[in-house]
Formats: structure tokens, C-alpha cells, sequence
């Protein structure tokens, strides 16, 4: 009976050709997965900045928005930009556009619109070995209240 049961398990040894396979496989695999999660940690910081860029180019129209003049929109925009990228920007290497949609001046304007443009380094590719400076810009648009006098 010793003899059957024997013969219906299988032999845990593993044939001499074999031997070693598992250090090989980890030895390409465990760099492959290492690089994938840099590349996983680097696209997050990527949609990261992406956001933040967003983010202040909101800011800065809706300061905009409340300003009564011209010079002073431009100004505010700057400003709630600024605060909002903090040291994101590298070098302080950001633009902020205020332009003016529907006809005449600001005191006519009916839309305010501001494009904010940052040009930042991305470290998570820089542990790659790669040294990337993406340029990340958003525009946003606010109405005008209507009821507010602003001048030229």
C-alpha cells in the first residue's frame, strides 16, 4: 500500500537543468518593475503639476475678474498665480496673460480670460536619469459682473 500511495505523489526535486532559473527571471524582472513604478510615480507627478498650473490660472482669472481696471487685472492675476505655484516654477519661470473676449475695452469687456504658463522639472524622472523641464500652461475665462464700474 506504501508503494501506491509513493507513486501518486509527485517528486518535489527539480531536475539540475533547472537549477538557478529563478535567480535569472528575478535578475530581469525586479529592475523591469522598479523602473515601472518611477514611470508610474513620474506620471503622477506630472498630472500632479498639471493640476496645480490649473489650479492658478483659475485664481488668477477670478482675481482678475474683481479688479476695476486694466493694470490692476494684470497685477492680481500676477499675484494669485504666483501664490498659488509657490516654488513649482523653475527659476520663477512663469507667464501670466490677461487678455480681454467681446468688444472694446475693460470698463465694455464682458469676458476676462488668463493663460498661465509655468515651465517646471520634474524630479521623479530626474531618479530615472532623465533630466525633464516640462512647460505646463491652462487658460481659464470669468465674466465680468456687469453691475461694477470699471475703467479703461
Amino acid at each position: 500500500m506504501s508503494a501506491i500511495i509513493r507513486r501518486g505523489r509527485r517528486d518535489k526535486r527539480r531536475p539540475k537543468h533547472d537549477r538557478g532559473s529563478m535567480a535569472v527571471e528575478f535578475a530581469v524582472a525586479g529592475p523591469l518593475l522598479v523602473v515601472l513604478m518611477l514611470l508610474i510615480a513620474a506620471g503622477g507627478e506630472w498630472i500632479d503639476y498639471k493640476g496645480e498650473v490649473s489650479a492658478a490660472a483659475r485664481d488668477a482669472v477670478r482675481a482678475a475678474s474683481l479688479a476695476r481696471q486694466f493694470g490692476d487685472a494684470q497685477t492680481f492675476a500676477n499675484q494669485a498665480a504666483q501664490q498659488d505655484l509657490g516654488g513649482l516654477c523653475q527659476g520663477g519661470n512663469m507667464t501670466t496673460t490677461v487678455s480681454l473676449l467681446g468688444s472694446g475695452n475693460f470698463a465694455t469687456a464682458q469676458d476676462v480670460q488668463v493663460t498661465v504658463t509655468c515651465q517646471a522639472r520634474l524630479p521623479a524622472f530626474h531618479d530615472l536619469g532623465i533630466d525633464v523641464n516640462a512647460t505646463f500652461t491652462d487658460t481659464a475665462t470669468a465674466a465680468l459682473d456687469p453691475f461694477v464700474e470699471r475703467q479703461g
